[in-house]
């Protein structure tokens, strides 16, 4: 005996049942009146979720991001640009044999980063490589030998 959160009624049977995202105790009568049987799930929801689950604990093999060997290079747009020209093509050419659209290639061309999938159609279409060997741009030693590391004071200095 326990008292319905749906309804308040008082020494009542009561059970536990989900509405929503909520789980609240209620009386028979209110899950008969908002029928809050318990629902089998739908077969597509189940799998859906066992592929989600899947896809999480895998990384994929071709995201760009996991890569740390390759970078974008800094010029690929101009890259881009003079390899289209070279072969006398229009953006709406390139865009057609890419097939993709024309405002992806004049993002592209004017420095907005394409997405993976586009930059390997760029490099398998015209011919090139955008994607570089990382290399740092800046390598800096501050003092060999037994040393207190690097202090605030020292940054000032060095950038004096």
């Amino acid at each position: 005996m326990g008292e319905c959160e749906l309804c308040g009624a008082v020494k009542v049977g009561v059970r536990s049942v989900r509405t929503g995202k909520t789980e609240v105790t209620a009386c028979t009568k209110c899950v008969d009146r908002m029928n809050l049987m318990p629902k089998s799930e739908a077969p597509g929801l189940v799998q859906a979720r066992r592929s989600s689950n899947r896809s999480v604990q895998r990384p994929r093999k071709n995201d760009i991001m996991t890569r740390t060997e390759k970078d974008l290079a800094d010029d690929f747009s101009q890259r881009i640009v003079a390899a289209r020209k070279e072969r006398n093509w229009s953006q709406q050419q390139l865009a057609k044999r890419m097939a993709e659209t024309a405002n992806i290639i004049k993002a592209a061309e004017s420095g907005k980063r394409p997405t993976d999938s586009v930059i390997r159609k760029f490099e398998r279409t015209l011919s090139i490589k955008l994607m570089v060997e990382h290399t740092p741009n800046e390598t800096r030693q501050v003092r060999s030998g037994p040393s207190r590391g690097m202090t605030f004071g020292d940054y000032l200095n060095d950038s004096r």
